[in-house]
């Protein structure tokens, strides 16, 4: 113990409450109404925008999205991800990101948490050190009846608004929800990743959310701070209305965040389309390898003159040409100062993903 490197210890949080307790004690506050409506509007934007995109560019989407949510997500003090760093390090070794994605497909789906981490907490129980003492994470022995009662409130809230008699705003029920998963799985690193598409695949199960990745668990860990003290705050004085403003101001958020971001990526692909169509000079292959390669840019927008060659299937001198003619046209730039190996941005998103 005392050889351990002090710091903030991950599982700093709280007992759950018993969500059906909570059903009646919910008021629709002035605020609360304000963000829901804005909410609502958003994603009917972002549903209008999905039905523009081909099922290509929403995976695009998503694969990104997913990065950006796992980099912000990273629990570990020794792991301070940056953009190009996290991009080009997954680019070399997609399948560290496809890891990840695996996770968090079984994560997504609430019922497989009571068989992946049921187990885990028994074992984990004599490991957990250095917690302060006015936080009490629920025992790891308690963790697979606590999920069984969540499971059953999720459930039969399901099948209520399925009937269209639901008790509750739906998107009020996911904070609730949100709040349950984040102190039943405490002793798990990317928690709030987890938990995060947990509710999001839950609002998509209620039809509430486009199949379209938002990046909630980043606004989240961004203000982890107030995320704390909130759920403090709930614990303590059962005070769900504070709570449940900050949830709706951080899905409000990243569902504006969602918005910007496809309504971005998909104007830099046509742009970037259009000015390699009138391009001059330029042979009929040598474009349709550049509308190719295009299409690699929207997934991974950091990249060397290799994976050019190995994506296109090209020499390493026809794939600098082509990087040099993308160069010409201002949608792609070195970003480093190498003379081998060099990295390259593809600007337009790379600009986006760094505003988000």
């Amino acid at each position: 113990m005392n050889g351990q490197k002090k710091g903030k210890p991950y599982c700093e949080c709280f007992v759950p409450i018993s969500i059906d307790k909570w059903f009646e004690r919910i008021h629709i506050k002035p605020e609360m109404n304000v963000l829901l409506q804005q909410i609502y509007r958003d994603i009917g934007r972002l549903e209008g925008l999905n039905t523009l995109l081909n099922c290509e560019e929403v995976e695009n989407i998503n694969r990104l999205i997913g990065r950006i949510n796992v980099m912000h997500c990273q629990t570990d003090e020794d792991q301070s991800l940056g953009v190009m760093h996290f991009f080009s390090g997954v680019y070399e070794d997609e399948s560290v990101m496809e890891a990840y994605r695996s996770q968090i497909v079984l994560c997504s789906d609430i019922n497989a948490l009571r068989f992946q981490h049921r187990e885990k907490f028994i074992i984990l129980q004599n490991t957990i050190w250095a917690l302060r003492k006015e936080f009490h994470p629920v025992s790891p022995e308690r963790i697979g009846d606590c999920i069984d009662e969540l499971l059953v409130a999720a459930s039969k809230y399901t099948n209520s608004f399925r009937r269209h008699n639901e008790v509750m705003d739906p998107i009020l029920f996911s904070g609730l929800l949100f709040y349950q998963l984040l102190t039943l799985a405490p002793y798990e690193k990317n928690n709030i990743l987890y938990s995060a598409c947990a509710v999001e695949k839950y609002m998509q199960k209620l039809q509430m959310l486009p199949e379209v990745t938002i990046p909630f668990a980043k606004f989240i860990q961004d203000n982890i701070n107030e995320c704390d003290d909130r759920m403090a705050g709930t614990r303590q004085a059962c005070n769900m209305d504070q709570w449940l403003l900050f949830y709706l101001d951080i899905l409000d958020k990243a569902l504006n965040a969602a918005c910007g971001f496809v309504e971005v990526q998909h104007r830099c692909m046509i742009k970037s389309m259009n000015v390699v169509n009138k391009l001059k000079n330029i042979s009929v292959n040598m474009k349709d390898r550049m509308y190719k390669e295009l299409g690699l840019m929207q997934q991974m927008p950091l990249f060397r003159i290799e994976d050019v060659m190995n994506h296109c299937g090209i020499t390493h001198s026809t794939a600098a040409k082509m990087v040099n003619i993308f160069i010409g046209m201002k949608i792609v730039k070195q970003v480093d100062d190498k003379q081998r190996y060099c990295v390259y941005e593809y600007s337009p998103l790379m600009e986006c993903i760094r505003k988000m």
